[in-house]
This record gives structure tokens, C-alpha cells and sequence, in this order.
């Protein structure tokens, strides 16, 4: 099994009230058309993605006013929710970091279906507080 490691930067997501605004306002200032979405009805939000060198840049939008991402930006405001990185050995890395006493969000990796293809994403949150002021989100992709 691979040591625990960072292997790229995976995301830069911007939490929004409505990801179609969001999407025109970058085709009409950047020409990126946000081609790629899912739904994430668990967590109460839908995705719109653009790759860019490998890391995607992606919306979210709340589906719910219940959703996270519906009270982050009540709290906050829209702008940026998060960072993600694309990890190896992920269950390690978690314990690894629970040894070192950063707060998890949840206290263990969620898998689901891989929405851009085969396979499976597992993923876990770094609370702010454990990641200098970021939430910071670990994924792992298995086939």
C-alpha cells in the first residue's frame, strides 16, 4: 500500500446561490463552460465543474436551505468553501491526523460513486479550525 501523500490539488470550490450566474459570469469573462455537473442529493447540493490543468474548479449550489452550503453562505457569504486535495492511502492519512488531534469532518471518509466516472470517491473534511482558518477536504479514487 502507497504511503500517505498529497498527489495534487483536486478542487477550488466556490460556494454560490445560483451556479448558472456563477457559470455565465466565468464563460463571459474566462470562456469556461462548466460542462460537467452532478447532483450530491446526500449533502443537499449540485456541482459545476470546469477542469483546468488537472484541478477543477467547481460551484456549488444549495439544494436545500437546510443544505451546508445554504448556511455557509448565510454565515459567510458566497465566495470560496474550500480546497481539496487528491491524497494516497487515505484511511492512514486519516489516522495519522486523528493522532495528531486535527477535527475531522465527518470522523471517518464518506464514499460515493465517482460522478466524473469508474470507480469510487472516498472524502473527508479538515474542520478550519485544524487547517489554519481553510476547510480543507482529502479525496481518495478507487477503482
Amino acid at each position: 500500500m502507497k504511503e500517505p501523500g498529497i498527489e495534487n490539488v483536486e478542487e477550488v470550490v466556490i460556494a454560490v446561490k445560483d451556479a448558472r450566474k456563477a457559470v455565465a459570469l466565468f464563460n463571459d469573462l474566462f470562456g469556461m463552460r462548466f460542462e460537467t455537473e452532478w447532483d450530491m442529493p446526500d449533502e443537499n447540493m449540485v456541482v459545476k465543474s470546469e477542469r483546468i490543468s488537472g484541478t477543477q474548479l467547481q460551484f456549488v449550489e444549495s439544494t436545500s436551505a437546510e443544505g451546508v452550503i445554504a448556511k455557509f453562505i448565510e454565515s459567510r457569504g458566497e465566495g470560496l468553501n474550500h480546497i481539496a486535495f487528491k491524497v494516497t492511502n487515505l484511511k492512514e492519512m486519516v489516522s495519522r491526523l486523528k493522532g495528531k488531534g486535527v477535527k475531522l469532518i465527518p470522523e471517518e471518509p464518506i464514499e460515493m460513486k465517482n460522478p466524473l466516472g469508474e470507480g469510487t470517491w472516498a472524502y473527508v473534511f479538515l474542520h478550519p479550525r485544524s487547517a489554519c482558518g481553510t476547510l480543507i477536504e482529502l479525496i481518495e479514487t478507487r477503482e
